[in-house]
């Protein structure tokens, strides 16, 4: 088992680039740069075997892309990085010092995902049901982040007890792209904690970074956010995501308040004792 990320106790923020790099691996590159640069713990990506997880009746619907019409299936494999990329992206993290990992979204991504020694890995919500693909996840000895959209308690419950790991991190998470403010729910935040004793954080799908910054000041200790150079680029989670200004606000915001926090011992300091002989220094004089 890897040490758990949370080892040092501050909030750990996770730039989800997923497929947002567009199959290109200089544009993976600068991401994984900016977000290093804008404080980020880690990058995250998405890994699929299209053959494995592309349901069959999509697989043949014609899509235009920036590469010319295609099928959904071709377009899915024309996206995906493979061994020479992640081969790059590895070691071009580790030269950088941010941590990187991937959601698997199929059982040959897990074990794909097994040969670089990864700090954490990702089971997005659309396989936190899925009992053989949790079992293989579990396998991986890896520390395990779950997303919880779309799943009810009962489903959380069954999926907490196949990891069957107390350095398991659940994220609240609701699967709409974008996500309104009225369907974030940082209240469940507690609910996860309350019901299952473990740290909880938050995936967020929407367009502002108050949102994540607002999670973060209700208790969670994983920030996971959707990340784009420029929402304008082709592709289906860009303008959902943050650019990195936005980011930028995001990560500084959570790391000022952190230091806001302070300690919860109530004292005067040095400063304040100057503060308030001056005061009453010169309230003496005007008597």
């Amino acid at each position: 088992m890897n040490n758990n990320i949370l080892n040092n106790n501050k909030i750990y923020t996770i730039a989800e680039i997923g497929i947002n790099h567009n199959g290109d691996i200089n544009l993976a590159k600068k991401m994984i740069k900016q977000a290093k640069d804008l404080g980020f713990n880690s990058v995250k990506f998405q890994k699929r075997f299209p053959e494995e997880c592309v349901p069959i009746n999509k697989r043949d619907q014609l899509r235009t892309t920036p590469w010319g019409e295609m099928t959904y299936f071709d377009y899915k494999q024309k996206i995906e990085f493979w061994e020479d990329e992640y081969s790059q992206i590895d070691e071009y993290s580790r030269s950088l010092g941010i941590d990187w990992s991937a959601s698997a979204w199929d059982l040959s991504s897990i074990d794909f995902l097994k040969n670089f020694n990864l700090p954490y890995i990702k089971v997005p919500s659309d396989k936190s049901t899925d009992k053989k693909y949790l079992q293989a996840i579990k396998d991986t000895g890896f520390q395990v982040i779950l997303s919880t959209g779309g799943t009810s308690l009962e489903q959380i419950k069954e999926a907490v007890d196949i990891l069957d790991d107390k350095d398991l991190i659940l994220l609240q998470c609701t699967s709409q792209y974008p996500c309104p403010t009225k369907e974030v729910h940082l209240r469940v935040i507690d609910t996860l904690k309350n019901n299952f004793d473990l740290t909880v954080g938050f995936s967020s799908h929407h367009t502002s970074p108050m949102i994540s910054i607002m999670a973060a000041v209700y208790g969670a200790k994983v920030i996971e956010t959707h990340f784009t150079l420029d929402r304008a680029m082709w592709g289906t989670d860009q303008a959902m995501s943050l650019e990195p200004r936005g980011m930028e606000i995001l990560n500084n915001s959570i790391r000022e308040f952190e230091i806001a926090l302070g300690s919860s011992k109530k004292i005067i300091s040095n400063k304040e004792s100057v503060t308030l002989s001056r005061t009453v220094g010169r309230e003496l004089n005007n008597e």
